[in-house]
């Protein structure tokens, strides 16, 4: 699969994703983002390690996810955030990277 196909995918599959979800190169470059993740300011060609606190970037499992050719995933220190690598089928370079807010999984009291 081209890179150019690659991306045309994720963004069919990706862009309207109401979260910030990246797809990243295994040397950690930013091949494309989501429209949520454009809006926010997230930008392609930029090294996703460098994009804000050195510490947001703790316990990244994205060489796991690649290696195991398997999704990953873990709850952030403070439990505010699930984060998500899940690496591409057919490509052994490429995976996905988002986080969705854990309020988002707990059950609504009503």
């Amino acid at each position: 699969m081209t890179d150019e196909t690659l991306i045309e995918n994720f963004y069919a599959m990706w862009n309207n994703y109401p979260y910030k979800v990246r797809l990243i190169r295994s040397d950690r470059i930013v091949l494309a983002v989501n429209k949520a993740a454009a809006d926010a300011g997230l930008k392609t060609g930029e090294l996703c390690t460098a994009v804000g606190h050195k510490e947001a970037h703790a316990g990244c499992l994205s060489h796991l996810a690649l290696e195991e050719k398997l999704g990953k995933h873990l709850l952030t220190a403070d439990g505010s955030l699930l984060k998500f690598w899940i690496p591409v089928s057919g490509r052994e370079d490429a995976f996905v990277h988002f986080s969705v807010p854990s309020a988002e999984f707990s059950p609504q009291i009503s």
